[in-house]
């Protein structure tokens, strides 16, 4: 049996007396802690200790505690708060009792709530358990399920209404859907109401059923895009674009998504008779009448008849002009004229006759073009043949051959070469640049007008180009011959000039031999080399060509004997003597390079060669009007005629002349003389170019040279000096 309190304040009062006695009846602080364990382990008492273990108390008192706590505390009391302030773990606060509420404080709650929904209409419940600090879960099961008895409200969500509260809300929402006169969002409305989207439908229903809802939902309810269609908009929509189709005879799209019309064919179709609605042309962007369209292609047709190409975009309304709406036009209008082509990606229309057109444009561009093919490679082949033909019949009877060979290398081209194998082409690029020069044609058309000649214009160039080779074919045997006669004349006379002017280097001194062939080699040699270039690689200018471009060129040469040839004679003209040019000239000689048949001519051709420069030379001299030309020349002149050398010379190398022109016994004291004299005052006027009366002793020195050569003599005159 559970001890009462009167039995714990009696123990209590026992154990103070007994501490008041004397030491030897008095317990000990362990005695009494030890005594009390005895009792609650044999269940004789039912106590709970305190948090500092210094007290104790009953449950049933710990209980009394509590309520008193509440009471105090308005009927509501925190656990931790009262662990705290009873000096009690909390699991024994918890045991007793989790949290006592008063039942009238539950009737506060509900009376405020009352109040609340009474001035504001609508509460929010979590701003309500916010606002009084109240759990959720107590909130819901010790108010709100009071709602309906002692709270006055309905409740949707998280909302709790008044029922007049909502039957305003009613009336606003019927003043809004009666005031509206265009399309407005659903969520628009919701924004304009308090109420939760349950509580919406809701009210709108109750409206709708009562029939004072004037106009109607269009899309989900769900949806973010539902909008409220009043009647009054609806009529003013169908009139307006009645009236403007009427008028205009075109309806943008654009403009039925503005209007909120969401099908526009099926409206179309709603306010048109059907009749009417057949008639209609739909593109990707607008409605066109049948009137309109007509009027359109009555002008593209006229325009195409006319300059057999028309750009579309040129004559759509300026509302239907995306590309949509362009290629839409287009398709229709080529279903209804088999012979008009469109270009895909543009906005352009052409007829078939404009690939006759272009083909006319071309035709300058296929003439040119099979000439030049005939010229180059009709001439190649030929060239071929021609060289085979001549190995041949070298060192043989050549004269006899080659007259009554001509007919057969040609015959051997026509029946083994085909011009099947003839690479006949034109490309796209080049077309298109010549129709663009010649045609007139819209570029936007080019590539496609390309497209469908190219084929017919290279089998034009083909057959062109094959009655130009049979043309070319009969002469371009004999322009060969002759072209291959001027080069063994030329090259034959520099070969003998370079061969007598080599002998004539010769006579001098190592050092000065050695720089006249050096000079030799620079220039009579290179152009023989670059003649030589020229011809192999049928290309002019040879001279002209750097270093790089002139090796680009070698590189270039078909024929590896060819190319190795000219190599060779290329790499001699670096050399400090002309023995390898010899070599490298003889290689070019060869029948399978360029057939020349060249040789050094012998003494009695060399004195030929000479007599025949000299006359050259005094020829010259004669028109010589500047000094040191003239005096050069009569240096040249003397050695050919004393010395019987031809040289090949410039003015760096007068000196070395001069010396060599003294050291001859028929050159007279007076020569000598005048051949110095004259080198110095050349070399004076170099420093002095303004000096007018040094240029006259100059003029009077050359008509003196002139003379000596001449065999009279010249009496210089006096030149005064000018001040």
């Amino acid at each position: 049996m559970s001890a009462t309190w009167a039995d714990i304040q009696r123990l209590a009062a026992d154990f103070q007396r007994i501490q008041l006695t004397e030491s030897s009846k008095k317990l000990s602080e362990n005695n009494c802690v030890e005594l009390i364990s005895i009792l609650i382990n044999s269940k004789a008492i039912d106590i709970l200790f305190t948090t500092d273990g210094k007290e104790y108390v009953t449950r049933n008192h710990l209980l009394n505690e509590v309520k008193n706590e509440c009471i105090g505390r308005e009927g509501r009391v925190s656990l931790y708060d009262l662990a705290y302030t009873l000096n009690v773990d909390y699991e024994h606060i918890e045991s007793t009792v989790s949290v006592i509420v008063k039942q009238g404080y539950i009737d506060v709650l509900c009376k405020s709530l009352n109040e609340r929904l009474m001035d504001d209409g609508i509460v929010s419940i979590s701003q309500l358990a916010k606002t009084w600090d109240l759990p959720a879960e107590i909130l819901n099961s010790l108010v709100l399920v009071e709602v309906g008895s002692k709270v006055d409200a309905i409740r949707d969500g998280d909302a709790l209404y008044t029922r007049s509260y909502l039957s305003a809300q009613r009336n606003i929402l019927r003043a809004m859907l009666c005031g509206l006169t265009k399309v407005t969002p659903i969520a628009r409305l919701q924004s304009e109401l308090q109420l939760t989207n349950a509580m919406f439908w809701s009210l709108f229903d109750e409206l709708d059923t009562m029939k004072e809802v004037p106009g109607k939902i269009v899309g989900a309810r769900t949806s973010n895009h539902c909008l409220y269609h009043p009647n009054i908009y609806t009529v003013l929509v169908k009139q307006y674009i009645l009236k403007t189709f009427l008028q205009e005879g075109i309806l943008k799209l654009a403009v039925f998504k503005k209007l909120s019309v969401v099908e526009p064919k099926v409206y179309m179709k709603e306010i048109l008779k059907n009749t009417a609605y057949s008639k209609l042309i739909h593109f990707p962007s607008a409605i066109i009448s049948i009137k309109v369209w007509d009027e359109i292609e009555a002008a593209v047709k006229e325009e195409m008849n006319s300059k057999s190409v028309v750009d579309v975009r040129l004559y759509m309304p300026e509302t239907v002009q995306s590309k949509a709406d362009i290629e839409h036009a287009v398709s229709s209008l080529i279903k209804n004229n088999e012979d008009w082509l469109f270009v895909s990606g543009t906005s352009y229309l052409y007829n078939c006759q404009l690939h006759t057109y272009a083909m006319m444009a071309l035709d300058d561009l296929i003439s040119t073009r099979a000439e030049e093919i005939t010229s180059t490679w009709g001439k190649q082949k030929t060239s071929k043949k021609l060289e085979k033909k001549q190995d041949e019949d070298w060192d043989t009877a050549k004269s006899k051959k080659s007259r009554g060979g001509k007919g057969k290398i040609m015959k051997q081209i026509l029946s083994e070469e085909s011009t099947s194998e003839l690479l006949i082409t034109l490309s796209e690029e080049e077309i298109i640049k010549e129709l663009k020069r010649t045609s007139g044609i819209p570029n936007e058309l080019l590539e496609d007008i390309t497209d469908h000649i190219r084929t017919k214009a290279e089998t034009l160039l083909k057959t062109r180009t094959e009655l130009l080779l049979h043309n070319v074919w009969t002469t371009s045997v004999q322009d060969q011959k002759r072209a291959h006669a001027h080069l063994q004349e030329t090259l034959s006379a520099l070969y003998d000039n370079i061969c007598i002017f080599e002998y004539g280097a010769s006579t001098f001194e190592d050092t000065v031999a050695d720089n006249l062939k050096t000079h030799l080699l620079r220039t009579l040699c290179t152009y023989f080399a670059n003649h030589v270039l020229s011809y192999i690689s049928r290309k002019q200018n040879i001279d002209t060509l750097n270093a790089k471009a002139r090796n680009e060129t070698i590189a270039n040469i078909e024929s590896m004997e060819s190319r190795w040839a000219v190599e060779k004679l290329f790499a001699a003209l670096s050399k400090k003597d002309l023995e390898a040019f010899h070599d490298a000239v003889f290689g070019v000689c060869s029948s399978a390079v360029c057939a020349l048949n060249l040789k050094m001519p012998d003494k009695k051709q060399r004195m030929e060669l000479i007599k025949t420069y000299e006359n050259q030379l005094v020829s010259q001299l004669r028109e010589c009007t500047d000094p040191p030309s003239g005096l050069l020349l009569t240096l040249l002149i003397l050695l050919a005629r004393n010395e019987k050398i031809a040289v090949h010379a410039s003015g760096k190398f007068v000196s070395h002349l001069i010396a060599k022109v003294e050291k001859h016994p028929e050159t007279s004291v007076e020569l000598a003389e005048l051949l110095t004299s004259s080198q110095k005052m050349i070399i004076s006027s170099m420093h002095s170019k303004d000096d007018i009366n040094l240029t006259a002793k100059l003029n009077e020195k050359l008509l003196a040279l002139i003379a000596a050569v001449n065999g009279f003599e010249y009496l210089e005159k006096p030149v005064f000096e000018t001040m």
